[in-house]
């Protein structure tokens, strides 16, 4: 098999790259960054700099690949950006894959793409809201990219899949977002700091996330779905708070909001939306293709504290 991976050199790209390369497939990275790609240093990884916006790019890239692994985005609020880079990078490599034969197409998403939670734990049922999101441009970009997928397996018959996630993680990485970096800073100024009574959501280690692409390549139950993942552990955004104030070794005070008053906070987030509950029901992916975290709740919880550690002393060092 031959696989191309964009944004390859990414959170899960790398994951990814690393574990294809490990069950010896040859692999593709197209990526506007090589990362830490070049530390693997295989004679079957072949990296590609250049963007999925890139059409020229995409078709040269796309040529001999089996299973396309769509990870790359811009992560971006801009609209711009959202329809010139993100929807349109996306269908490049949708036509490509078609016009090239690619036997399977998956595409990365995110929790964002359901809005305010209406029922937990969120199945795929669950009615569709990006616009209520915390970053609304990209939520909406996210799911109209969902949607682009599944119209070319309906229209053009190439196999495509969906995972959904709310926040991953990696042990040995520092964790992610602007959110947590103000709440750090704070901690280490010691100063108090304002949490939602409630909100959270379930965590996904990067591990899982390749387990996950594993059990559903080429597997034919999972063509034309949508499948929420997660290891298996919810977290509310307190217990986050209170775990980066231990380990800053902080004397902040943190102030519990009702979740109905919270609007967001300087002292942690600005974010609105931050008392949702983002809780994922993974039973369908458990039925359609065998998932099962590999992993229990308290080493996904070792895995979390890790991973802010790391972000913690990163914060420290300015």
């Amino acid at each position: 098999m031959k696989a191309l991976v964009t944004g390859g050199a990414g959170f899960i790209g790398m994951s990814l790259v690393n574990d294809l390369l490990a069950r010896n497939t040859e692999v593709r990275v197209l990526d506007k960054t090589r990362g830490n790609l070049d530390a693997l240093k295989n004679p079957a990884l072949e990296i590609i700099e250049a963007g999925i916006e890139d059409r020229q790019a995409v078709q040269q890239v796309v040529q001999g690949i089996d299973v396309i692994y769509h990870l790359a985005e811009t992560f971006s609020s801009d609209p711009y950006e959202n329809i010139d880079i993100d929807i349109r990078g996306n269908v490049n490599l949708l036509e490509s894959a078609v016009e090239n034969s690619v036997k399977h197409f998956f595409f990365a998403s995110t929790h964002r793409v359901y809005g305010r939670p209406r029922y937990r734990p969120m199945d795929e049922e669950h009615p569709l809201h990006p616009e209520e999101s915390r970053r609304p441009m990209y939520s909406i970009s996210k799911l109209t990219r969902e949607q682009f997928c599944l119209t070319y397996w309906r229209e053009r018959g190439l196999p495509a899949t969906i995972f959904r996630w709310f926040y991953s993680i990696s042990p040995d990485r520092a964790m992610q977002g602007r959110a947590l970096t103000t709440l750090i800073d704070n901690a280490l100024k010691n100063e108090p700091i304002k949490v939602p009574g409630r909100g959270g959501g379930d965590f996904f280690l990067a591990d899982d996330a390749v387990l996950a692409f594993r059990l559903a390549t080429l597997n034919d139950r999972t063509y034309g779905e949508t499948f929420n993942l997660t290891s298996g552990l919810y977290v509310s955004w307190r217990e986050i708070a209170e775990l980066v104030c231990q380990l800053a070794a902080s004397s902040s005070k943190l102030e519990s909001v009702p979740a109905e008053e919270w609007q967001g906070d300087a002292s942690f987030s600005s974010d609105a939306t931050l008392s949702f509950e983002c809780a994922l029901d993974i039973s369908k992916a458990e039925r359609l293709m065998g998932y099962k975290s590999g992993y229990s709740p308290q080493e996904v919880m070792d895995s979390l504290k890790r991973s802010a550690n790391l972000l913690v002393q990163s914060r420290k060092k300015g």
